[in-house]
Formats: structure tokens, C-alpha cells, sequence
């Protein structure tokens, strides 16, 4: 009796394994003969291998024809070494079973944390993406809060940010080293060196900078662009950058923010300061078939853009933070308090090089003008590689400020810390025990993972640390009147995270747990549980929150340190 099966063609069960995991496949392969055959098709491989994975390269260079990070995220036309697709598959599939286990190791190990995190960065780069952004929250939007794995989270987001900071270290050095090659400043030039910048934000290399070609796309499909002038032209781009919300920062707490000297927030709608939204026109410009490159002046950036058809005449010179097209007359007058002599045609070339060292500058003037705690660290990791990488310069800070910081936020870098520092300076930091603080007489009243409300200013927290009596200098203690305290220095004091990202170093006098627990509406409960679960470093310590309690549990570390606070969590 023949099976039914067997009169259906091959094409109908080739576009039913299209809906199938690989996994699925190579379960149906081994029912007979004939599946076996049919799930050997080369093209479904390749679709296999094209849903699954994203990234296609370790690591990126710097370009000026393409935006970044796009080269890593273009697909192969071909298997990889004269394989077959589903010998690709599997060779990529080994790779992530490696990654999995290295990135295991590091939740559970601290001794081979670094060591760990060194290896998936140099060695798999970008490849452990596609590995690391199953962990990730936003992969998983329809996740309860109850169910996510808070200590995965974190070091998932660590190990991508490292290999986005060790990536951004590359870059600048593909821009040293191609200076003399970088004649030309046009088009995609100055955005893609902001890029690299960009790879030491928190969200490094999660921006794709392809927006700017569909903007491009609508502005060259435009009828009356195509009859337009060279003037004309530039307004059209300037007036779609103002609706696509590339806006300047205009008051001056605004301007100085930090955020503005990474793309990230500009991509986000955040208003900027000139130098960004020059690299945005003129990548626009480029994309439209002008001739755009970045005019640094004391002070400004601004954009000059040369007729393509006439080479005897001047460009433009467009002020895209003042949103108009200016004159080399207006220039001079408003430049003339700083210029030796007037400006003339043609006006002198800016390097990538300078304007990358001109933004690092500005983020260390954002810095000192205008903190934001959050950001700091990343900013001055970036002013120092590039001034290191680029500039060569006497760095604008002490050695021993920059030890504390990377000591304290970037633990895996040891590119950096090879390029800056000594080896005996980084095996001391990588050789840090545990320190265990167990309970004993006088302890503190309160534990690991309550939360409370602190009763001078009323802001939620979690306490993630405490020392039996205030542990911080004595200048810190003088700054923050511990003195003046009912019990001074002489209390427990609470390492904790609060609900405004911020960590914070508080009194036992000053913790008020009986606030949380006295809440009778739940939502409300829930929703401070939530708004502390947005710490980005609430992983470091905790690994999930237990919404019966009220509380976060500790991860295995955490209850290493305060054995008496906690139960240990299996990862």
C-alpha cells in the first residue's frame, strides 16, 4: 500500500520546512528515507542560517563608502570555506555551544570572569551577538518580571558592551593608521568616526546607521529635488533633518549634556550640538549626490558643499545648527574676536582625525560642565583611547583617577588596560577575592535585597551591600554630614541601588523598609519593584525578585559575600 506522503512533491515539504526550527528538520530527516533526502536541499539550509543569525563578521573596520556597522551585518552569498550551507550551519552552531559555555562559566566563576570575557571578545566578536541577544529583555518584551534572570541580563549586555568597546578601539586605530589615505572628508566620512566613539556608549554598536539612507531615499525621489539648485538642495536636506528630529541643543544645560557627543541620542530624537549634526548632513548630502565634507572653525562646525558640475566655484557653506546657509563674510564677522587674519577661499581641510579628537574633547568639556553619573565613566573611556589612540597627548586627568574608574566599571578590558597600564596593575585587578561578610554581634538590621525608602528624601532603593560601620573616607563623610547622624559613623551603612539609576551609600538611620511593606495597593508595590528592576546593574548583584516577598534575591556571588543575608539562586 503506498503512503500518501509519497504522492506529494518535494517543493510542498521543502516550503513546510520553512516554518521548522533547524532543529525540527534534522528530527524529520530521520523518519525515512525520503524526508532525509528532501531536508538536505541546500536553499533550505541557507534560509536556516539567515533566520538564525544576524552577524556574519567578528569585527568591523573603518570605511568611508559604507555606513557602520553594516559590513558585519551583510549575509554571505556562499558557504563559508567550500562547505556545504548545512556544514556552515553546523560549524556555526559548534561555535555557539562554545560561546554559551564560556558565557556560563563567567555567571558562575569569578576567577575565569575576565579571562572569559577577554577570549569571546577577541576571539568570536561580533559572532556572540546572535548568542547574547536571546538573553537580552528586549528580546523577550512578553516576559514577566517575575521570570526574567536578572544576573544573565547583566553580564549578557557586559560581554556585548566589552566586545562594542574593544570594536570601537579598533576603529580609531584603522583611523590612525589610514590618515594619510583619508584625503577626502565627504559624505560618510565624519559619521562613521563619530561611530566609533558611539561603540563606548552603553548601547555601543546596537545603532544601525541606515535610517540615514531611507531619509536620503525620500529626499532624491522628491520631483522638485531633481530641478533644484545647489542651494535649494541643501535646504531640502536641512529642512527633512529638522523633521526627522536632528534638532540643535539650544539652551545651555542642553548643549553640554554629555549625551550629545554620542550618536546614539541624536539617532533618538535628542537635539545636539553642531559637530553631530554636521556628520548627519553630510552623510545625507553624500547619499543625495552632493559634494558635503565638515568645515572645523574656532568654536563650530559647520558644512561645505562644492558644485559637482563647477569646479571654479565656491561652495556653499552651510550652518546646520543655525539651520541656514551662511556666507565666509558672516564667518569672518562672527568669527573675528579669535582669528588672527579673515578666512579665504578655498578653506583649509579638517581631518577625520582632528574632528574625532574635537569630539572627545567635547565630551570631557561636557563632563566638567555638566555631570551625569551614569554616562561619566564611558565618556572619559572614550576621551582616553582617543587621545591615546590619536592624539598622543598628555592625558587631561590623573593616572590614579583613571585606575579607580577602571577598576570599578570596566573589569573585562584588558585591550585597554594592556595599552594603558602594567601587567602587574592587571593582574591585581583580575586576582580580587571575595571579601565575606558574615553576621555577628551588632550586625546590621537590615538585608541583602529589601526594599526600602529613604526617609529624608524619599526615593526607593534596594540594598545590594552593607559595611557594619560607614567604611567611606573621611572627606566623603565630612561632605555628607555623617557627623551630624543620631549614631555618626558608628552605624551599619547600606550599598544600595536606587530607583534614579543612581548607587548610593546610606545610613541605617535613614533606611525605612516599614514603607514598602505598609503599601496595601499592589500596583504601586509593583510598580517600584519595576522601576528598580531598570537599574542597569541590578544583574550584578541580584538575579531575580521575588514579588510574594517583596524582595530580590541574591545571585550566587552575592550570597558568597553575605552568606547570612541569603540563599544562593542556581543559575
Amino acid at each position: 500500500m503506498t503512503n500518501i506522503l509519497d504522492s506529494l512533491p518535494s517543493e510542498l515539504f521543502r516550503s513546510i520546512l520553512k516554518y521548522l526550527s533547524s532543529e525540527d528538520a534534522i528530527a524529520l530527516s530521520q523518519t525515512c528515507r525520503r524526508m532525509h533526502q528532501i531536508v538536505q536541499d541546500e536553499h533550505i539550509w541557507q534560509e536556516f542560517y539567515l533566520k538564525r543569525y544576524k552577524y556574519f563578521q567578528q569585527s568591523i573596520h573603518y570605511s568611508v563608502d559604507e555606513y557602520l556597522p553594516n559590513s558585519a551585518l551583510k549575509p554571505h552569498s556562499l558557504p563559508l570555506n567550500d562547505c556545504t550551507w548545512q556544514d556552515t550551519f553546523r560549524q556555526r552552531a559548534i561555535q555557539d555551544q562554545h560561546i554559551r559555555k564560556l558565557f556560563n562559566e563567567i555567571l558562575i566563576d569569578r576567577s575565569c570572569r575576565t579571562q572569559n570575557a577577554s577570549y569571546l571578545s577577541s576571539t568570536y566578536g561580533l559572532l556572540c551577538f546572535d548568542v547574547l541577544k536571546t538573553y537580552f529583555p528586549s528580546e523577550n518584551s512578553s516576559q514577566s518580571i517575575e521570570s526574567r534572570r536578572f544576573t544573565r541580563e547583566y553580564y549578557s549586555f557586559e560581554i556585548a558592551r566589552l566586545i562594542s568597546r574593544d570594536i570601537g578601539l579598533n576603529l580609531l586605530n584603522d583611523i590612525k593608521q589610514q590618515t594619510h589615505n583619508l584625503s577626502s572628508t565627504y559624505g560618510k566620512a565624519l559619521i562613521n568616526g563619530l561611530y566609533a566613539i558611539q561603540c563606548f556608549h552603553p548601547h555601543g554598536l546596537f545603532l544601525n546607521l541606515n535610517s540615514l539612507d531611507q531619509i536620503a531615499q525620500q529626499i532624491v525621489t522628491d520631483d522638485y529635488f531633481q530641478q533644484a539648485n545647489l542651494r535649494e538642495k541643501c535646504q531640502l536636506i536641512l529642512s527633512k533633518m529638522k523633521l526627522e528630529q536632528f534638532l540643535p541643543a539650544i539652551n545651555g544645560t542642553e548643549y553640554y549634556d554629555l549625551e550629545n557627543s554620542f550618536l546614539y541620542s541624536t539617532f533618538h530624537g535628542k537635539p545636539t550640538i553642531p559637530l553631530t549634526l554636521v556628520a548627519v548632513f553630510c552623510a545625507i548630502a553624500d547619499q543625495c549626490g552632493l559634494k558635503a565634507r565638515p568645515v572645523g572653525f574656532p568654536g563650530e562646525v559647520m558644512a561645505q558643499v562644492d558644485s559637482s558640475t563647477d569646479s571654479n566655484q565656491h561652495g556653499l557653506i552651510v550652518s546646520v545648527f543655525d539651520n541656514k546657509i551662511t556666507s565666509l563674510e558672516e564667518i569672518n564677522e562672527r568669527l573675528s574676536h579669535v582669528l588672527d587674519e579673515p578666512l579665504t577661499y578655498p578653506l583649509p581641510m579638517t581631518s577625520i582625525r582632528e574632528l574625532v579628537i574635537r569630539s572627545a574633547r567635547n565630551i570631557l568639556n561636557s563632563i566638567t560642565r555638566h555631570s551625569t553619573s551614569s554616562l561619566d565613566s564611558y565618556g572619559l573611556y572614550a576621551t582616553v583611547a582617543v587621545m591615546k589612540i590619536l592624539d598622543d597627548t598628555a592625558l587631561p586627568f590623573t593616572f590614579d583617577s583613571m585606575i579607580n574608574i577602571l577598576k570599578e566599571q570596566f573589569q573585562f578590558d584588558t585591550k585597554l588596560f594592556e595599552m594603558f597600564l602594567s601587567n602587574s596593575i592587571i593582574n591585581e585587578q583580575n586576582s580580587n577575592a571575595i571579601q565575606i561578610k558574615p553576621r555577628r554581634q551588632n550586625a546590621p538590621q537590615f538585608s541583602i535585597g529589601q526594599i526600602f525608602q529613604h526617609r529624608q528624601y524619599h526615593y526607593w532603593a534596594v540594598i545590594s551591600g552593607w559595611d557594619y560601620i560607614c567604611a567611606a573616607t573621611p572627606i566623603w563623610q565630612v561632605r555628607m554630614g555623617v557627623a551630624n547622624l543620631l549614631r555618626g559613623a558608628s552605624q551599619p551603612f547600606y550599598y544600595t541601588l536606587a530607583s534614579d539609576q543612581s548607587k548610593r551609600y546610606v545610613p541605617e538611620d535613614n533606611i525605612d523598609v516599614l514603607a514598602f511593606d505598609s503599601i496595601e495597593n499592589q500596583e504601586e508595590k509593583y510598580s517600584i519593584i519595576e522601576k528598580l528592576c531598570t537599574a542597569d546593574e541590578i544583574g550584578k548583584y541580584f538575579d531575580r525578585i521575588d514579588l510574594i516577598n517583596g524582595k530580590f534575591r541574591a545571585n550566587s556571588e552575592l550570597c558568597q559575600e553575605y552568606p547570612d543575608d541569603c540563599v544562593p539562586i542556581l543559575l
